[in-house]
C-alpha cells in the first residue's frame, strides 16, 4: 500500500501491478513496469486510511508524540489472536515499514499478551532508531474530488446543511449517500412546536432546518453533546400529524437472539431492556407478549425474565405510538 502511494504520483496517475509482491531480499534491477490506469487498491482510499492509522492513539511514552517536532508519523495497527497466544503490530512511513510479532513459539496463550501492550512498544522503540523523518504521503490528487461535507454528520452535505466543509474525498465518495439527519421542519411562531398545514396558518409557520437523529442516537449523542437540540413536540391540537419515529428500542434489536446467563444461586437472570424516546418526560408503558410488565419515564429501562423461546416485546408511549420487535431467548 505504502509503494502505491510511493509511486502514484511519479508514475503520472497511473498504477504500478507490481507494487504488490511478496517480500525481496535480494536487490535486483527492476523491469520496466507496464503502468495501468487503475490498481488492486485506489490511491485515495490508501491515502485515508494512513491518516485514520496515524491518529491512534499511541502507547505509554508516545502517547503525546504530536507535541513534539522531532517524532515520525507513522501509521500503525494491531492484532491479538483468540485466547491471547500472540500479538503483532505494523507500522509503515514513506520509507519504512517495520512489522513486531510477540508469542511463544508453541502458541501457549498467555494473560495480557495483546498487540498494544507488547508489540506496539517494541514497534515505536525501532521507529526511534531509525532516521528521523517527518515526511508523509503525497495525496493523490488525480484520484481526488472535492465535495461540500456535512459538520456533524459526516455524509455528503444535502440542502438542509446548513454548516458543511469542502474537503478533498476518493473519487467513490460522489456516489456516497446525502446526509439523511437534516431535514426542514415546520414550527410554531415560538419555535417551541411543530406544526403543520391542518393546525396553523401557512403564513405563520415557521421552516427551519434541523439536524434529527434517530433515537437511539439521539439518545447517546445528546449526553456528549450539548449543542445538539432535541426536536420538539408536535403541537397538541396537530396530534394527527405523523410523529416520525419518536420510539426506539435500543436493547435487544428486532430479531436478536440472546442467552440470559445463570446467577451464582442458580437461577437465571434478567435481561435488561433499554428503549429511548425522543420527547422528555414521555412515559412509556411495555408489554411483553401483549402483558403488561411496567411502565418508565425519563429513563426507559426495565428489567425481564423471559423463559427460553420466542417472543415479542412491545412499548406504548403516552400518545399511543407503538413499536414491536422479536427476540428469542436460548436455553443454553
Amino acid at each position: 500500500m505504502a509503494r502505491v502511494l510511493n509511486h502514484y504520483n511519479k508514475n503520472g496517475g497511473k498504477y504500478n501491478p507490481a507494487d504488490f509482491h511478496n517480500p525481496v531480499y535480494e536487490k535486483k534491477p527492476a523491469a520496466k513496469p507496464e503502468l495501468e490506469k487503475s490498481g488492486l487498491l485506489d490511491a485515495a482510499s490508501i491515502y485515508y486510511t494512513f491518516q485514520a492509522m496515524e491518529e491512534v492513539m499511541r502507547p505509554g511514552e508516545e502517547m503525546l508524540w504530536q507535541q513534539f517536532s522531532s517524532s515520525q508519523r507513522v501509521a500503525w495497527k494491531t492484532g491479538t489472536s483468540f485466547g491471547f497466544r500472540d500479538g503483532w503490530a505494523i507500522g509503515v512511513t514513506p520509507k519504512y515499514v517495520v512489522g513486531v510479532w510477540v508469542g511463544n513459539t508453541d502458541g501457549e496463550g498467555r494473560p495480557g499478551l495483546t498487540g498494544i501492550n507488547t508489540a506496539a512498544p517494541a514497534l515505536f522503540e525501532i521507529f526511534r532508531l531509525l532516521p528521523v523523518s517527518r515526511d508523509w504521503f503525497e495525496m493523490p490528487m488525480g484520484e481526488m474530488v472535492k465535495i461540500n461535507v456535512c459538520k456533524q454528520s459526516g455524509y455528503r452535505a444535502g440542502q438542509y446543511c446548513q454548516d458543511a466543509d469542502e474537503q478533498y474525498v476518493p473519487k467513490s465518495g460522489l456516489k456516497a449517500p446525502v446526509c439523511p439527519y437534516h431535514q426542514l421542519v415546520h414550527l410554531s411562531a415560538d419555535a417551541k412546536w411543530q406544526v403543520n398545514g391542518n393546525c396553523e396558518p401557512p403564513d405563520n409557520i415557521l421552516n427551519k432546518s434541523w439536524f434529527v437523529l434517530p433515537p437511539s442516537m439521539e439518545y447517546y449523542y445528546k449526553a456528549r453533546n450539548y449543542q445538539y437540540h432535541v426536536l420538539p413536540p408536535f403541537r397538541p391540537d396537530c396530534i394527527q400529524a405523523d410523529n416520525g419515529n419518536t420510539m426506539e428500542v435500543i436493547y435487544p434489536k428486532n430479531g436478536a437472539k440472546i442467552y440470559v446467563p445463570l446467577e451464582a444461586d442458580g437461577t437465571r437472570g434478567r435481561m435488561i431492556c433499554n428503549a429511548a424516546h425522543r420527547q422528555p418526560g414521555m412515559k412509556i408503558f411495555w408489554h411483553l407478549d401483549d402483558q403488561y410488565v411496567g411502565e418508565t419515564k425519563d429513563f426507559h429501562q426495565v428489567a425481564l425474565n423471559p423463559p427460553p423461546g420466542k417472543h415479542i416485546l412491545t412499548l406504548v408511549d403516552g400518545n399511543g405510538n407503538t413499536i414491536s420487535i422479536a427476540f428469542e431467548v436460548l436455553k443454553k
